[in-house]
């Protein structure tokens, strides 16, 4: 499992060489009430929006595979993952 913050390149390059991975994104201080998960092609956590500058400033990204990340969340934050409405 990879931890990004205040990396948009690393977080970027980790998107293209793990098509197939999953992303945790939750806030800068990760709290239970938001632990969403995603694939990693997911257009929202994958393409910038028109009024954002950054991914990895305000929101924080844990990739890697889903019982790592579900892990994670439940031992370390205190919460369970929630699944995107858009990719899962």
């Amino acid at each position: 499992m990879q931890d990004f913050v205040d990396d948009d390149p690393g977080y970027l390059a980790w998107l293209t060489a793990h098509p197939a991975g999953l992303v945790l994104n939750t806030y800068r201080r990760p709290t239970p009430a938001y632990l969403v998960l995603h694939h990693a092609t997911c257009r929202s956590i994958s393409v910038l929006p028109t009024n954002g500058s950054a991914w990895t400033k305000d929101y924080r990204k844990f990739c890697g595979e889903r019982g790592e990340l579900e892990s994670y969340a439940r031992n370390e934050v205190g919460g369970d993952t929630h699944p995107c409405g858009q990719c899962l």
